[in-house]
């Protein structure tokens, strides 16, 4: 069987920034106001290494005892990198060295195996795994597993570890459990946030919709959470006590009527906001201080490929394969990838 080496290169891949502009930054207590217009990109390329220093570039080998295959979530220590693949293993990588120290797949029904992989998160002690059975599984760094926690929430696609729990996305929020839900440690519910409005009320009213991408949560490392709600393209943040809404961003009006415009993730590095916007499958990004003020934009890269991007701390993380040659989800193949680690400068 052939194997490829496999490049693993830690980055936030910054294509460039949308041009933008801010109506409403100056009113400290009345962030629901504060609305963020994207606009045209036009012609200018953002300079990544103006704002974000590249901190890790790691290659990692695949040709010994473990295979890789396409990337579909990552989580990074400051020694380690696991990757979950859409072979739908976990697989542990030295940032030193390179290699791929451990590898798991134990899929099925078992107390310790797991259903479909939804994503991976983590804290200073353990990795966590969301699979379709709404069920925890928590691992040390070694892999080794140390509980499997039924969740009491609804099916989710989206999770992440937070300070005494887990925070969720809810798909198919009600007048009685909203959008974002919060739960102890041992799966049970104990809050929820914007809740869907009742027929009757003239505002708010937020429909039931899937979603795909797993990366609506930005944990830091003080016990808050920036939430990117994709239906109206908002920002809240969880202090572990409340959720307020930071700002909102709304498309131009002469870009509504473009195909595949949307805004399709949004980050927070060192509490600044960093927005991707997605145009006719291009990537384009838009730079914000903490007040709302834009920082820097510019126009994207090119073709943009299926890939995870996100943060992890005041870490910008992507992994994205190369190898075209084999293609995607090839069992019993290794791919090429390359991963890189960004961190604001």
């Amino acid at each position: 069987m052939h194997r490829h080496t496999i490049y693993i290169l830690l980055l936030a891949t910054f294509c460039g920034l949308v041009l933008a502009t801010i109506t409403g930054c100056g009113r400290k207590n009345a962030t629901e106001d504060v609305i963020i217009t994207v606009n045209d990109p036009g012609e200018k390329l953002f300079p990544i290494d103006d704002y974000f220093q590249v901190e890790k570039r790691v290659y990692v080998s695949a040709e010994g005892e473990y295979l890789l295959s396409d990337i579909h979530d990552i989580y990074v220590t400051d020694d380690y990198a696991f990757i979950l693949d859409y072979s739908q293993s976990i697989s542990k990588i030295d940032l030193a060295s390179g290699e791929i120290i451990a590898q798991l797949h134990q899929q099925g029904r078992g107390p310790q195996d797991y259903l479909y992989p939804l994503g991976i998160s983590g804290d200073d002690n353990y990795l966590y795994l969301l699979d379709a059975g709404s069920n925890i599984h928590v691992y040390d760094f070694d892999l080794k597993h140390q509980d499997k926690i039924s969740m009491d929430i609804p099916s989710s696609s989206s999770f992440c570890k937070i300070k005494d729990g887990y925070m969720f996305l809810n798909p198919f929020e009600n007048d009685s459990i909203g959008k974002f839900i919060i739960t102890d440690g041992r799966g049970r519910l104990k809050d929820s946030y914007l809740k869907k409005q009742r027929e009757d009320t003239p505002k708010g009213v937020v429909s039931a919709t899937a979603y795909y991408t797993q990366k609506f949560f930005i944990p830091d490392s003080f016990g808050k959470v920036f939430c990117h709600n994709s239906k109206d393209d908002a920002v809240y943040l969880y202090d572990s006590k409340k959720m307020i809404k930071k700002c909102q961003f709304k498309l131009d009006d002469d870009l509504l009527g473009t195909p595949g415009v949307y805004i399709k993730q949004i980050f927070s590095p060192d509490g600044n906001i960093l927005v991707n916007y997605f145009t006719n499958g291009k990537g384009d990004y838009a730079y914000y201080d903490k007040d709302c003020n834009l920082i820097a934009q510019g126009i994207g890269g090119g073709e943009v490929p299926f890939f995870p991007l996100c943060q992890i701390g005041p870490k910008l993380v992507t992994a994205f394969t190369t190898d075209d040659e084999l293609g995607a989800e090839l069992p019993g193949k290794s791919i090429q990838a390359q991963i890189i680690i960004h961190r604001s400068k």
